[in-house]
C-alpha cells in the first residue's frame, strides 16, 4: 500500500480537459493507475498554474471545483479525506483516498478567513510558499533575503495547527522551515523535497533541516523530479541513495514518497508514471530493506501523522 505526498494532476487534468479516472496518456497519474499501482491515498495539489492573469486565489477555487465536480463522477471510487473518521472509512474500504492540497500560501492573499474558506471545500494541507515570496514568507528561490516567516505567516501556522491542518514546508526559505518548527506545535511534513547531502539543489533539504523534521515527528516526501536527484541517468540507485542517506541520519520513521506526477517533465530516468512504484519496492527489497522500512516508508509514516493531525 503506497501514500503519496504530492501530484500535480489536478491541474494538468483541468488545462487538458481530462478526468482524473482515465486523463491523458501524457499524463502521469489517474485513478485506474493508481489501483495498478497499488496507490491507497493520493494528496492532490491545487497549484494556481491556469493563467497569471487570474489571481492565485481565484485559480485555487476555480481547480477546486474541478476536483469537486470529478470527485462526484467518482464516488463509487474515490474518498476525500477531511478527517479521521473519513480517513478510517478509506483503509476499511476498496476505495481511493484523496487528500486535497494547495501548494502555494499567495492563494490566502494575506487574509487568514480565506485558509478557513480553503478548509471548507474540504482543503487539509497548505505548501506555505512556492519557490517565491508571499505574503507569509519567501520560498527558496528568493536568495538574496531568504526571509522568515512575516507576522501573518505565524498566524497561518498557528491557524492551521487550530483547524488540523497538514503544514508543508516544500519550498520555502531555510528561514522560514526554521521558524515554522519552532511555532507550529504538531509535526509538519516536506510533501516533495530529498536530500541535499546527496543532491545539492535548493530545493533539497539539509540534514539540519531533516533532522529538525524527525524531531517534530514529521515526514519527508521523496521527490522524483530528476533535478532534485542528480547524477543525469543515475536511475533507481541514484534514488535509492536519497533514502539511505536519510535513513542512516534519522532513522526509517521519517520518510515517504512525494512524486510530484504531473508537476514536470523531467522525472528521472525509468521513471514514467505511477505505475513505477511496484518496481521502487522490489529494488528495496533486493537492497535488503526490511519489510518493516519498506511498509514504513511506503504508508505508515504518512498515517502516523494523518491520524495524529486530522
Amino acid at each position: 500500500m503506497i501514500i503519496d505526498f504530492h501530484c500535480d494532476t489536478v491541474l494538468k487534468a483541468f488545462q487538458e480537459n481530462s478526468s482524473l479516472a482515465a486523463s491523458s496518456p501524457s499524463s502521469h497519474l489517474d485513478l485506474r493507475r493508481m489501483q495498478e499501482a497499488g496507490v491507497k491515498i493520493q494528496f492532490f495539489a491545487l497549484f494556481p498554474g491556469i493563467s497569471s492573469y487570474l489571481s492565485p486565489l481565484k485559480q485555487a477555487l476555480i481547480l477546486g471545483d474541478y476536483f469537486w465536480e470529478q470527485y462526484q463522477e467518482n464516488r463509487e471510487i474515490l474518498q476525500l479525506i477531511t478527517s479521521r473518521q473519513s480517513l478510517f472509512q478509506v483503509m476499511d474500504s476498496r476505495k481511493k483516498g484523496a487528500l486535497l492540497t494547495v501548494e502555494g500560501g499567495e492563494v490566502l492573499e494575506g487574509d487568514i478567513r480565506m485558509l478557513r474558506v480553503l478548509y471548507r471545500i474540504g482543503v487539509r494541507s497548505l505548501c506555505l510558499t512556492w519557490n517565491n515570496r508571499n505574503e507569509i514568507a519567501d520560498g527558496v528561490a528568493e536568495m538574496q533575503t531568504g526571509g522568515g516567516l512575516t507576522n501573518f505567516g505565524r498566524e497561518v501556522v498557528k491557524e492551521m495547527n487550530r483547524l488540523g491542518m497538514i503544514i508543508d514546508v516544500s519550498h520555502i526559505a531555510e528561514r522560514g522551515f526554521w521558524d515554522v518548527l519552532e511555532i507550529s506545535q504538531a509535526p509538519v511534513i516536506a510533501s516533495h523535497s530529498n536530500s541535499r547531502a546527496v543532491c545539492d539543489h535548493p530545493r533539497n533539504l539539509s540534514d539540519d533541516q531533516i533532522k529538525g523534521i524527525a524531531q517534530k515527528e514529521g515526514v519527508i516526501g521523496l521527490n522524483f523530479v530528476a533535478d532534485f536527484i542528480g547524477a543525469p541517468g543515475g536511475g533507481m540507485e541514484q534514488l535509492v541513495r536519497h533514502i539511505d542517506h536519510i535513513c542512516d541520519l534519522v532513522g526509517d520513521d521519517y520518510l515517504g514518497f512525494g512524486s510530484d506526477f504531473d508537476g514536470t517533465d523531467n522525472l528521472l530516468a525509468g521513471i514514467k508514471d505511477v505505475t513505477i512504484y511496484p518496481e521502487i519496492i522490489s529494488y528495496l527489497e533486493k537492497r535488503n530493506y526490511k519489510d518493516t522500512t519498506i511498509r514504513k516508508i511506503c504508508s505508515e509514516n504518512c498515517l502516523r501523522v494523518l491520524q495524529e493531525l486530522l
